[in-house]
């Protein structure tokens, strides 16, 4: 009985060896880690929800820029972005050939072109080359839209359309050109003289193919305007009845052959037309502006004797500075933006040369650029300019190049404080 009480206690000594010792297990006060909740996964149907809606977004701005997002096009953007990250070696910019109107300079996403006697040359902001091209017109002038540059001899026949992967378009009229716009599209018209009508608008396809023709038997076209996708134009032209100098503003579609819409506006030279992105058309004349609603009925903005000292155009309209004096005086800006009662802003100078970018638009004055805002007329910076300036052409909203006779400079344009006047800039 002893035996079996010894071998009993002697097998129970056994397992409590083989068994595995008790872990001290951690508890929340020692590692606080374990009392914090588990941040709840977001599902994967969220995710495909938020996929789809960005893919939607996507394709709505495809849809709704499909003309222009061409092979060329996003060749052409992908070609002058790799090329303007480069740095020049900074402004002043020797001018390229010995002279250029003060019309054929500008800038467009931030970039300055300019069209010299001898060639179109394209810089960044630092001054690099992004591309540049020769030509031998006698008097170039130059239409700009999304990267691509109308270049067109005014008087004479050539033209072509450059861009930075090169020329894209060469050709020749028949008849002499009066003047050409591109559109974003990449089609492009021209005003030229025929021998058996006054004057025809032509409109060609990217490709350098003639799209669409219409003839004016009576009046010679002064300025055109093409809307975003090259479907629609707006040609202003002149004759003259009974002694009184007449000007036609003729609206096209270019599925009809008919115009849809004219107006007539008596003694008022008309020398700039431009189709607005909300699909009105704002004309520039000597004596009256002209804005259109969406179904082309025009109203008259007149300047009351006022003469015309300069005028740029923006998306929405146009901004024209008058003066009171023929040969003198300040100016005033009348900034249209879609309608034909304009924001008025005085200016302590005379306006010789406008230019816009964003919300703003410069005026260039004897000694001086001011920049006013186009929304409220309010004149919000400047900066002094050398007297051999001839031109202006906005980078942004802050930063403007000046065209000179032999050279391009770029001057930051500095806020005026409160209680600074305007013409304390001068």
């Amino acid at each position: 009985m002893a035996r079996k009480k010894h071998e009993a206690e002697k097998k129970h000594a056994l397992r409590k060896k083989e068994a595995p010792p008790v872990q001290d297990m951690p508890d929340e006060t020692e590692h606080p880690a374990l009392s914090e909740k588990k941040k709840p996964r977001v599902s994967k149907l969220l995710y495909r929800i938020i996929a789809a809606l960005l893919i939607a977004v996507v394709l709505l701005i495809i849809l709704e820029n499909k003309d222009n997002l061409t092979p060329e096009n996003i060749g052409n953007w992908i070609r002058t972005k790799a090329v303007g990250f480069g740095f020049g070696d900074g402004y002043p910019a020797e001018l390229t050939g010995s002279t250029a109107l003060a019309g054929n300079f500008g800038a467009a996403d931030g970039n300055l072109y300019v069209v010299s006697d001898t060639a179109l040359t394209v810089l960044n902001g630092s001054a690099k080359e992004m591309f540049s091209a020769r030509h031998s017109y006698n008097d170039p002038a130059v239409s700009e839209a999304s990267g691509r540059y109308l270049l067109y001899n005014a008087g004479g026949t050539g033209y072509r359309v450059e861009a930075s992967s090169g020329t894209e378009i060469s050709g020749t009229s028949d008849s002499s050109i009066t003047t050409g716009v591109i559109c974003d599209s990449g089609k492009f018209a021209l005003a030229v003289q025929p021998s058996d009508y006054a004057s025809e608008l032509r409109v060609y396809n990217k490709n350098g193919s003639l799209q669409y023709k219409y003839s004016f038997a009576d009046s010679y076209i002064t300025a055109v305007a093409l809307n975003t996708d090259g479907t629609r134009a707006a040609v202003a032209s002149t004759i003259t009845h009974a002694g009184t100098l007449i000007s036609r503003i003729t609206v096209l579609d270019m599925s009809e052959t008919e115009p849809i819409a004219e107006y007539e506006s008596d003694g008022n030279l008309i020398f700039a037309v431009q189709w607005n992105r909300s699909g009105r058309v704002t004309a520039i004349g000597d004596t009256e502006t002209l804005v259109s609603d969406t179904s082309y009925n025009f109203t008259p903005y007149a300047y009351d004797g006022r003469t015309v000292t300069a005028y740029t155009l923006i998306p929405s309209g146009a901004v024209v500075s008058v003066s009171n004096y023929a040969y003198g005086g300040d100016s005033t800006l009348l900034i249209f933006r879609d309608s034909a009662e304009p924001v008025e802003s005085d200016l302590s100078g005379r306006a010789v040369w406008l230019s816009a970018a964003g919300n703003k638009v410069a005026a260039l004055l004897s000694s001086s650029v001011v920049s006013t805002d186009l929304t409220t007329g309010r004149q919000e910076a400047a900066c002094n300019v050398p007297a051999d300036t001839k031109s202006i052409a906005m980078a942004d909203e802050s930063t403007v190049y000046l065209l000179g006779v032999r050279e391009i400079r770029k001057e930051n344009l500095k806020v005026i404080e409160a209680d600074n006047t305007l013409s304390q800039t001068e």
